[in-house]
Formats: structure tokens, sequence, C-alpha cells
């Protein structure tokens, strides 16, 4: 017996998130109250028709969760995983498509069948499936009873299409054991390509992250199975040859094709993109020189991110080093069209949303370099990057429990997600995140694992998103202090509350009273265990109050102008003479970098050099200043501020302002401070 599609989905979600409820789980999945009762009926069936017990709910539509279930999200064996484990539409598509990319015999519907344990009108149906999927690599299937079913089209894009299915599958629930199964590949074969991929690591002094550790010698068994077949790539017409062979990688792939005879040219340089396209952990001699100019976009696009978000990165060389070593790859990953499959990465959370806009408002530099935009999750690494390095992390040594960070992902992700945890659990001590291997390697004794991913161990581990939004961070907690100290803190039941606010008086609209009481109790309870620290508090009409503004007609020139509109600042003590005085020796005139869009100039020193608390003044001049010939600048904005991030979002919603020509104008027209500030309130 096989669920469908969705109800599979709730079975996930309920395993790795056994605080859900109903009602969480319509809105999260767009589903309709009687669709997931529906979908639970179905999976309890197929449960008890695996001697499983059923799952169970409460009055309030939480689930009771047997602990036998739950074991069906630790580590099994093969046999364990077949058994129990329920693959998707989706999953048996990609299943299919790997069988007929890496197998050596002519397959029949009767091999799917076989392989996959369903009939063979499902095969069909999962065929359409197999069809949508392949369309964007301009491929296609064929079937012929003398060569059985196979893919149509470039080797090129087959390869493309290769590593994005082995990427798939290794995310999936067991998804390695799915790989051995359908590549066919002896054991032997892959423990030597995983030993010559040590060598590499070696020859180029450099570890690879734990997931492409683990992708690579599937990608590079089935290339050498499909170069023995004769499946070569033809052309390399839109590669550089010379950009490949100056690199230390195509003399290290040389390690991995010594056995194979007359290799075309084609083919090792495409074993060197697997290798300057893998996501790297540490490497201690990634030299600057072998990019240079990549260097200097990335060094460019952090002092333009600095100017644009009125801060000065603390220790910029390290950040500076970590972005080089995660866009060397994703440098040819862009430039050669690479396939790339960030499924953690679906959205950058609320907390990062002001970094991520400032990003992508600064990293123009860096797309000129590789000569491309930079695709969106790429973008979202990068505020990763950013992100990280602005989280400071401090802890006392005290007698707490020990908790580690487990993650796949690389140093940056891991980092973040132990400064996420440790301000949201400063009861715990947190050792430095590690990476999978390192755990295992090193052996830490610990009371507790956060991971992404489930881990082989016997101490408590609990499994969590990379990013967590404020909701999220609330119910882990919850989930945290419950299991770990019996303790129960306290949560506001919506539910209940609607009930009653619905008693007493008339709800117009349910879903969005109830969308709102749900994100004010969110924030509420977040602030108790962090650093309060609210939008509204930030905003920038929080920030700019009419006290704030000044309007004069004219004034003799840039510097006069910076005096007079640090004035208000100055006069309730957010900064001191020595602030006004480093701002004028650090813009004797008004420079490109501190206007934003030809219209606001946003001048600002370091935090040292006298911010008392974090504060903003608007100076309106009448008559403006000249910036060029062409252009006068009628407003500036004086920032000050004593924390890396505070002031971003309010200076997110004056980069907004600045990009509106009508509001811009009307700001013009605006003849005191409350009508300025009437348009301002208008952007947060």
């Amino acid at each position: 017996m096989y669920l469908d599609e969705r109800s599979n989905i709730l079975l996930k979600e309920v395993l790795s998130n056994p605080d859900t409820s109903n009602i969480k789980l319509e809105k999260k999945f767009h589903l309709s109250r009687r669709q997931v009762s529906y979908s639970f009926q179905k999976i309890n069936d197929w449960l008890e028709s695996n001697n499983y017990p059923a799952i169970k709910r409460t009055n309030g539509g939480k689930f009771i969760i047997s602990p036998v279930i739950m074991e069906l999200f630790a580590e099994k064996t093969d046999e364990q995983a077949d058994k129990h484990y329920i693959p998707s539409e989706t999953e048996r598509a990609q299943f299919i498509l790997l069988y007929i990319i890496s197998s050596d015999d002519e397959l029949s519907l009767l091999h799917f069948t076989s392989a996959l344990g369903v009939s063979k009108n499902t095969i069909l149906r999962d065929m359409k499936t197999v069809q949508q999927m392949i369309e964007p690599y301009e491929l296609e299937v064929s079937y012929s009873r003398m060569k059985g079913y196979e893919l149509k089209g470039k080797e090129w894009n087959v390869r493309k299409l290769l590593v994005e299915v082995l990427e798939n599958i290794l995310s999936i629930y067991n998804g390695e054991i799915y790989i051995q199964k359908f590549i066919n590949v002896p054991k032997d074969n892959l423990i030597t390509i995983k030993e010559r991929l040590a060598e590499v690591e070696c020859s180029l002094n450099l570890q690879f992250i734990d997931e492409r550790i683990n992708l690579l010698p599937y990608i590079l068994a089935v290339i050498l199975k499909r170069i023995q077949k004769g499946k070569v790539i033809q052309d390399f017409y839109h590669i550089d040859y010379r950009s490949l062979s100056d690199t230390k990688e195509f003399i290290a792939a040389e390690i991995l094709i010594k056995d194979i005879k007359h290799i075309p040219k084609e083919e090792h340089l495409f074993m060197t993109l697997q290798l300057l396209t893998s996501k790297i952990l540490s490497a201690q001699f990634l030299a600057d020189h072998q990019i240079p100019e990549l260097t200097k976009a990335l060094e460019t696009f952090l002092h333009t991110f600095e100017y644009k978000a009125c801060i000065a990165f603390k220790d910029k060389a390290a950040l500076l080093e970590r972005l080089v070593l995660h866009m060397k790859p994703a440098y040819y990953r862009m430039k050669y069209n690479l396939s790339t499959n960030y499924t953690m990465m679906e959205k950058v959370s609320e907390e990062f949303e002001t970094i991520h806009f400032i990003v992508k408002d600064s990293i123009a530099p860096v797309e000129e370099y590789i000569g491309c935009p930079i695709p969106e999750s790429e973008l979202m690494f990068i505020t990763i990057f950013v992100g990280g390095h602005l989280i400071s992390s401090g802890e006392t040594i005290q007698k707490k429990k020990k908790a580690v960070v487990v993650c796949p992902n690389g140093v940056s992700i891991s980092r973040l997600m132990e400064s996420t945890l440790r301000e949201l659990f400063p009861e715990f001590y947190f050792h430095q995140a590690l990476s999978i291997r390192e755990f295992h390697q090193l052996n830490y004794q610990v009371d507790i694992i956060f991971s992404p991913v489930p881990l082989q161990t016997d101490t408590k581990q609990f499994v969590i998103n990379r990013i967590l939004s404020d909701f999220e961070k609330v119910q882990l907690r919850q989930r945290v202090l419950r299991e770990i100290f019996d303790l129960n803190t306290n949560v506001i039941n919506i539910e209940q509350l609607m009930g009653k606010i619905e008693k007493y008086a008339s709800i117009k609209d349910k879903e969005s009273l109830r969308d709102a009481l749900q994100e004010h109790f969110t924030i509420t309870t977040t602030s108790e265990t962090q650093e309060p620290m609210t939008k509204t508090d930030l905003s920038l009409a929080s920030l700019l109050t009419p006290e704030m503004i000044t309007v004069v007609q004219s004034v003799e020139d840039w510097q006069q102008g910076i005096q007079i509109a640090a004035g208000q600042l100055l006069k309730n003590g957010s900064i001191t003479e020595n602030y006004v005085e480093e701002m004028l020796k650090q813009y004797p005139a008004m420079v490109q970098h501190i206007v934003l869009r030809n219209v606001i100039a946003i001048p600002h020193a370091d935090p040292e050099a006298g911010v008392n608390r974090v504060g903003m003044s608007l100076l309106k001049i009448e008559d403006g200043i000249p910036f060029n010939e062409k252009v006068r600048v009628h407003f500036i904005v004086v920032l000050a501020s004593t924390d890396k991030h505070k002031h971003l979002y309010a200076l997110r919603q004056l980069m907004s302002i600045s990009k509106n020509g009508e509001e811009i104008s009307n700001l013009k027209i605006s003849k005191n401070p409350e009508q300025l500030y009437e348009i301002i309130k208008k952007y947060s």
C-alpha cells in the first residue's frame, strides 16, 4: 500500500515537527480541515497495515505520536528503508531518471515495476512527470525494443540533469540508499573513488563539505559508466578551455581519471568543473591570486554594503576570505549555468530581510565581473555569510547543559545556527559548530544536538530548520524546555482566544485577526528570550519624528549642511561633537557612495566616534546643494548607530523612499516637518 503525495508530505511534517497542529498544517499547506482529516485517515490505514500504532489527536488538535512511529525518522538499513519509506510521485520520477541515466541494461517497464514495487500504470503516469522534469534540459525519454528506455539530447544536458537528480535524491529520507540501489555501482568502485577524492582534498589542501563529499562519488561513478559506454560530451564550445586548464583542479582531476585511457579533453574539463563547483569547508592555500578580479569585486561589494548599511565590518578580511572561498565554486556554477539545488533556502528569514535587501542593492560589482545576474539562491547564501558575520556571540562559561550544532552545509551556516541558538537558549553552553564528519570523528560529549538532518546517535537531538522564523524559535524553545527540563512555558492558545473574542464581539475577518494575534504573541514571546527589538521600535517613522526634522531655505555648503542636519541629534544627546567632526573629516565633500539614488545624502561615522544611542535626523534644503552639474541634493539624513544592524530596517525604508520619484517630489514640495513626517510614515 502506498500513500498519495499529500498524505506523504503531512506524515513527514508531523514526524519532523511533533508540536504542529491541524490548523498549522491547514495554513502551511493551504488545505481545508476536511483534506487534512482525510489524509490522516489514509496515513493511519497505512500505519496499521504495517503494524504501527495510529496517530491520535487531542481535543486541541495536537498530535499524539508513538515513539515507535518516530523511529521512521531514524537512519535505517537498506531493507528497512525499502519496507517503511513511501516515495512520492516526484521522488519516483527522480528514481526513474537516475535508473535510465546510469543503467547498463536496456530498460523496460518490467525493470521499473520491479525496482519501485508499483504497477505498470503507475510507472506510465510517472513517465509523464519524468518528461515534464526534463523539458527544461531539452531532453526527452524515448523507447525502442532494441535500446529500451533512454534519454535523447545533448550529453552536457544529461550531465546537468544527473547532478540535479542526485542532489534531489540525496536530500530525501535515506536518499543515499536509493542512489546505491539505482546506479548499481560495485561498492569497491565507490570506495576507490572516495579514496581518490581524499587524494584530491590533500592535493588541493581543502576539505569538501559533507553533502558534497557524499554526492561526488556517485556523480563521478555514473559519469565514468557513461564514458565507458561511449556517452561522452561532444563539444565545449561555451567553455573557455584556458580558464579551466590553468587551475589546480584541472591537474587534480587527473587523479580521478587515471585509469581511463584516451579520455576526451572535454571529459577532463567536465571532471574539473565538478571539483571547481564543489562547495568547500576549509582551504589553507586557496590563494586570492587565483582569481584576483573576483576578490576585487567582492571587496567593492563589501565596501558598497558598508556605506549603504552605514556600518563598518570588524575583521573584514576574514569575511572576505570566507566569501572568496564560497564564491570561487559559485562563480563557475553561474558562469557555466551548472545545476545547484539549495532546497533548504526557500526564503530568507524575517530577521535577515533587511540585510538581504542591501546585499541585492550592493552586488552589482560581482555581477559585472561574472557577466550575468546572480540567482536568488546564491544571493541568499551571500546574505547568510554577511548576516552570520554581523551576529556577535559572547558567552561566559557556566555550569550548563552542553549543546552543539551539527550541520552538513559549511562553516557559515553552522555558525549562524549556533549564534541563533546561543541567543535562544542562554541555559546551554554551546561548543563550536561541527560538520557531520567532525562530529563522528571527534566524539564530543554533549547533552543536546541541534541539526538540520537526523543523526545516528544516542544523544538527545532536535532536528530544526537552518534558518528559523520568530514563530519557529518560540516553538523550538517551548519544545526543548519541555523535553530537557520538563518545564512547560506559558503558551497562548490562539483558538481559545478567538473563541473568547467571538463570544463578546463580532469579527469581520477571522483569518486576518487570527494571523494578527499569532504575529503579536509570537513577537511578544520571542522577546522574552531575545534582546528586545522590534521593527516598530526602529522604523524610519520612529527615528525621524517631526522633532528630528529641520527645514531651511539654503546652506552655504555641504559641510554646513552636515552641521545643521546633525543639530537635533546633538541636542537630544544621541551623538557628541566629536561624531560631527568625524563626519566632516570623512566627507569634506559629498561623494557618490553616501547619496541614495542621487536624492538623499546619508553621512555617518563609526559608532566609536561618539554615538550614545541609535538615531536619525533629517535636513531639507529648499534650494538644494550642488552634487554634480545636473543634480542638486535637497535632503541630508545623518545616521547614528550603536549596533551593526539595529538601524538597517529604517535604512531600508529610507532607500525605498529614495527609489520612488513621486514621493521624492512630494517631499520637495513639503513645507514643514509635519508634512515631511506624514510621507515618511507611509513607509514605516
